[in-house]
């Protein structure tokens, strides 16, 4: 039964047949019809294609909260009301119901193009307000799904242009200083202590552009999901930490200390994968640090694990921006305010270099005790 058996029914045999005929298009419509009576908006009538977006509900003669509290939230109830006070009728597009489904227990998010129109009974009866929902949800959805599309392509298109003007920006450095060195040798070939320091400097920033290069195709392996292949060989983290320091000192002049708490520490692990993590936290550390003090280098064995921890002061890394700092292209707000140029992937191939020898990384930043970036390295990682 969709309506109650105690509504009123004109005499008229006129109006009788028309109500009639208005009741076979109401309840033989392929679109959900409802309609609610008096400013209550009690349930009076609606169709199967109404009752199917509240299977199992009992819902005839109830208030619209009552059979459907979950409503309570939403813009139908106030709608409803403001169609009944003022007799203009509506169009919803879109309209977001939260509606518990009672077959999993889930609350669902459900769209609805809904039309609201007032009806008159006659003097002395309460008006009636006559809704035909149309579900849209698919279509909401999909459009959502497209929209977070073009989001994410258009996020991916900004971050790839930055990226390759901070890379360009970068390797601008290196290849100034060869091009410059190379002037300088053209200039001295009669002087051999000025072309050995010179090409020296020459290959220092090869090499500083051969690791740039490095880092783009290994960040470009992680972000597919692909591992980084490391060869394990014999080192002295000390010494590994001894040459980055020395060419970092060639940029940025005596700004670094060194603090060993062993006398040696040796692991199994790739040189030039150690020197490239280390290289990237001392240069951030130099880059976001305060520029008064000093970047703090510390370095100890315990358990089984090699850590490394590179510590600098200056405005501390955010609890939101520290979930960000290791995934690709992801920079800290106080990176992007501090108007340095960054690619977005050196912490992202810290983490990845540290993965591959079965070790970690984290970072602990406040504005008491600074920030630092600790590496934690097992001295014998297992061979993948």
């Amino acid at each position: 039964m969709l309506m109650p058996e105690s509504s009123p029914y004109p005499t008229d045999p006129k109006i009788i047949a028309e109500q009639k005929k208005f009741e076979a298009l109401f309840y033989g419509c392929d679109t959900p019809m409802v309609l609610f009576k008096g400013p209550e908006l009690i349930y009076e009538m609606f169709n199967e294609k109404y009752q199917s977006i509240y299977p199992g509900r009992d819902l005839l003669t109830k208030p619209l909260l009552v059979a459907v509290p979950e409503l309570q939230d939403s813009l139908f109830p106030k709608i409803l009301k403001k169609v009944y006070e003022t007799g203009e009728a509506f169009f919803s597009q879109e309209g977001l119901a939260c509606i518990l489904n009672k077959t999993t227990g889930a609350v669902e998010e459900r769209y609805f193009d809904t039309t609201f129109s007032r009806i008159s009974y006659g003097e002395g009866e309460p008006y009636r307000i006559l809704a035909t929902p149309r579900e849209v949800t698919a279509r909401v959805l999909n459009r959502k799904k497209l929209e977070d599309s073009l989001r994410e392509l258009q996020e991916e298109k900004d971050l790839r242009e930055r990226f390759v003007s901070a890379l360009t920006h970068d390797l601008r450095t290196p290849m100034a200083i060869a091009k410059v060195g190379s002037q300088i040798i053209k200039l001295n070939k009669d002087k051999q202590d000025v072309i050995v320091e010179t090409a020296d400097r020459i290959a220092a920033s090869v090499d500083r552009a051969d690791r740039m290069i490095r880092d783009l195709l290994d960040a470009n392996r992680l972000k597919v999901g692909a591992g980084i292949n490391v060869t394990l060989q014999e080192c002295h983290l000390e010494l590994i930490v001894s040459y980055v320091v020395n060419d970092l000192e060639k940029l940025h002049g005596k700004r670094f200390q060194v603090k060993c708490l062993q006398d040696l520490i040796i692991g199994h692990w790739d040189n030039l994968a150690i020197h490239r993590m280390i290289e990237n936290l001392a240069s951030n550390a130099i880059k976001y640090g305060s520029y008064d003090s000093d970047v703090i280098i510390t370095l100890k064995c315990e358990n089984g694990f090699a850590e490394i921890a590179i510590h600098n002061e200056g405005k501390p890394i955010s609890k939101e921006d520290q979930a960000l700092l290791f995934t690709h292209f992801g920079r800290s707000s106080t990176a992007l305010k501090s108007g340095q140029t960054g690619w977005g992937i050196g912490l992202a191939l810290v983490k990845g270099l540290a993965e591959a020898h079965a070790g970690s990384v984290r970072v602990e930043s406040s504005a008491e005790t600074g920030t630092t970036f600790f590496v934690s390295l097992p001295l014998e990682p297992k061979k993948k």
